[in-house]
């Protein structure tokens, strides 16, 4: 650049020199800038093998570096970096970092690099005088810049009693965190199409805007726990130095509980009109292990943008808490409290959103293990909600084995060249179409990856379970296999239903409230088995029945039994004495008069069909320590089931919101009943009149029993 410096020692001055005038002109990428700047010694950082100036002698090693931070070189240094891209720079910033142990040289000459790239000043050694400050790293800058998407989401929420299913719980007022991804409007930008049959739709997305066309508000992207049970939501920009203090009405557009994401919408233009979105990982993009990552949000103790820092430590299928269903997650090393949730986990050296913070791992010994949604299942959602998609995971419905003992394998006929599971058991319900997979066969191969012989595929260059794949797609959407079946191989597709468990590990389904199912007859209040019921009831792991356990662990839906039902509590009166009262050990629900119990909806039909023909209604529960029967006399239910509701205020003797009772308003539960269930004994011009107000009701109807709910 020129043939002379200032520095004192000449020797150094001019070989600096010399490997200025030589090598600039040819430098021309990033990574060729990186190494002139260390190429001074000769020597190679003990800690990455990256050139050091650590071979060179004092004197050149001064003058090296005198020269590199030097005014003189910065001119040539800014005039490449200036064409760079800022994923480059970003990079030379976090390189600086991670040398700054193992060599200060390393440090001082990359951050000098990185400060010209800012049009900053550099060191200069001999130099005197008042300095201005030096502008922050343009990685830091770009993390400064995604920080400003990152808002508060204020939650006002109230649950349903599980314990009392006809009460909702008190009133709370939480908070989390989420991320500006698309501002409204309409875009005509397309992603291309699919590389291939097997890949699912948004797999080339690249753009937010590729997955949702067309907006009418601003779009937040957050955690489903975060706005679970919401009766209010509003969000607050407190991450911007321009942005207003205001909070701003927010609004659910989707929600994908089985992947713990959530979709927001705001209205009102002057939330984020200074900001810009921030951007996505596209679906086949992960960082490598060990990179760095840092996870930003609102967590409890302070109202401003929170950042901690750590590295992306695992990739792997775990239980999400919020569903209790096992889905692909990131784990990191970096703090996520309460109040992160739904925040973004962010790569620092290009601002992108990696994942969204949902959980983290809470047990005895273990220390900085939190997780996150990954950008895969965070597009199957986005995409899903803009194109009437269902979001719930789908289920082969199947029951595999692993097959890692070779005597199984060699039973089954496979070869050494071979590996896959075995298919245990094959679980349908009413409506599914018949199952293309059958039990005995062998799983070899879901789609275009191939399954070892312990469940695993190899997806995103990481080795994860086999359920990671069949998670990409959606419900109804036909899945190709390759299985060993009586001694061959076949060609078969499985089209992806609805999961299998008896106990449902959910009640929000593909909505964002939980609402208990239950029915109260005759004083006895009846509720449909599901996990809140169970945590709810049994906060401690340790208290609750091993007998409904059993059910949340092995339970399996099918034609004959579809939900478990149990016997919650019992409504003293005169109507079911001798059977005790409160609460009587959750007993589940066998029969009704011989007939054996399918769901809560057959339960009520079945009470409704015994009031009107039978003298006495016999339930048959299964106690934890066996068999009871409960018997009331038929006639004495209606008068009872009024006394009870008046006593105990219960507004409503069955859950709203289904449809076998579609909404009923108090006592219209205890009315059908009285039209349909007396006189027992009647003609034809009764029957005729009863039929009338039932269907009045929404009784009525073809394959609708008089006296059915």
């Amino acid at each position: 650049l020129r043939s002379s410096q200032s520095c004192s020692r000449s020797s150094g001055d001019s070989w600096a020199s010399q490997h200025w005038q030589v090598m600039m002109p040819t430098v021309s990428s990033p990574g060729q800038l990186w190494s002139l700047l260390h190429v001074a010694g000769g020597g190679c950082c003990s800690r990455c093998g990256q050139p050091s100036l650590r071979g060179a002698g004092a004197g050149e090693r001064h003058a090296a570096f005198s020269y590199y931070t030097s005014t003189a070189a910065r001119p040539a240094i800014a005039a490449f970096v200036a064409s760079a891209s800022l994923g480059a720079l970003g990079s030379a910033a976090a390189a600086a970092k991670h040398h700054r142990r193992g060599n200060r040289y390393h440090h001082s000459a990359a951050s000098s690099l990185v400060a010209c790239a800012a049009g900053g000043s550099g060191g200069s050694s001999g130099s005197s005088g008042s300095r201005s400050p030096e502008p922050a790293p343009p990685a830091a800058a770009a993390i400064r810049r995604a920080g400003d998407g990152v808002v508060k989401i204020f939650v006002t929420k109230q649950r349903f009693s599980m314990a009392v299913p006809w009460q909702s719980m008190q009133v709370e007022s939480t908070s989390g965190s989420g991320a500006f991804i698309r501002r409204r409007g309409s875009s005509s930008t397309a992603s291309p199409p699919p590389e291939s049959s097997m890949d699912p739709p948004y797999w080339t997305c690249t753009e937010v805007e590729h997955a949702i066309p067309e907006v009418a508000g601003d779009l937040i992207l957050t955690a489903a726990h975060v706005i679970a049970d919401a009766r209010d939501v509003r969000v607050q920009l407190l991450s911007s130095s321009g942005a207003s203090p205001d909070k701003y009405v927010a609004r659910v557009v989707a929600v994908a509980n089985d992947s713990d994401l959530a979709l927001l919408e705001v209205s009102d233009e002057r939330c984020f009109a200074n900001v810009e979105p921030m951007k996505l990982f596209g679906p086949r993009e992960l960082l490598e292990v060990q990179s760095k990552v840092q996870v930003m949000g609102f967590p409890v103790g302070g109202d401003y943008l929170s950042i901690t820092e750590g590295v992306l430590s695992r990739v792997e299928v775990v239980e999400y808490s919020h569903s209790r269903r096992s889905a692909l997650a990131l784990t990191v090393d970096a703090a996520i409290n309460a109040g992160n949730s739904g925040g973004p986990v962010v790569d620092p050296s290009s601002g992108r959103i990696l994942g969204v913070a949902h959980q983290k791992v809470v047990a005895q010994g273990v220390e900085n293990q939190g997780q996150c949604v990954p950008p895969c299942l965070i597009w199957r959602f986005l995409w899903g909600q803009a194109h009437d998609q269902l979001l719930s995971q789908g289920s082969m419905g199947v029951f595999l084995q692993h097959l890692e003992s070779p005597a199984h394998r060699q039973q089954l006929g496979l070869s050494s060249e071979e590996t896959g599971v075995l298919i245990r058991e094959v679980h349908r319900l009413p409506g599914d179409g018949p199952s293309a997979i059958e039990e005995g066969d062998v799983l070899l191969k879901v789609g275009d990856y191939v399954v070892d012989n312990f469940g695993t595929v190899r997806l995103l260059e990481h080795r994860v379970a086999l359920s990671a794949v069949q998670d990409l797609l959606y419900m109804g959407d036909e899945v190709q296999m390759t299985v060993r079946r009586d001694g061959q191989v076949t060609e078969i597709a499985q089209q992806l239903g609805q999961a299998k468990h008896l106990v449902p590990r959910s009640l929000y389904g593909e909505g964002y409230v939980a609402r208990p199912g239950f029915l109260i007859f005759g004083g006895l209040v009846f509720v449909t088995l599901s996990a809140e019921f169970i945590e709810q009831a049994w906060p401690s792991a340790q208290d609750r029945p091993p007998h409904l356990v059993d059910l949340f662990l092995r339970g399996t839906a099918s034609p004959e039994k579809r939900e478990a039902v149990v016997l919650l509590s019992i409504l003293a009166d005169d109507v079911n004495a001798g059977h005790g009262s409160g609460y009587v050990g959750s007993p589940t629900v066998c029969s009704v008069g011989g007939t054996d119990v399918v769901d809560l909806e057959h339960l009520a039909k079945l009470l409704g069909k015994a009031l009107r023909e039978d003298e006495f209604a016999q339930i048959e529960v299964m106690m934890s320590n066996g068999p009871y029967s409960i018997v009331l006399n038929s006639a004495d239910v209606l008068e009872a089931d009024d006394r009870i509701q008046q006593l105990y205020n219960i507004p409503y003797m069955a859950s709203p919101g289904n449809p076998w009772i579609d909404n009923l308003q108090p006592s219209v539960w205890l009315q059908s009943f009285r039209a349909k269930a007396r006189p027992r004994r009647r003609g034809q011009g009764q029957q005729q009149e009863e039929d009338v107000i039932a269907t009045e009701l929404g009784y009525g109807g073809e394959g609708c029993d008089a006296g059915n709910i």
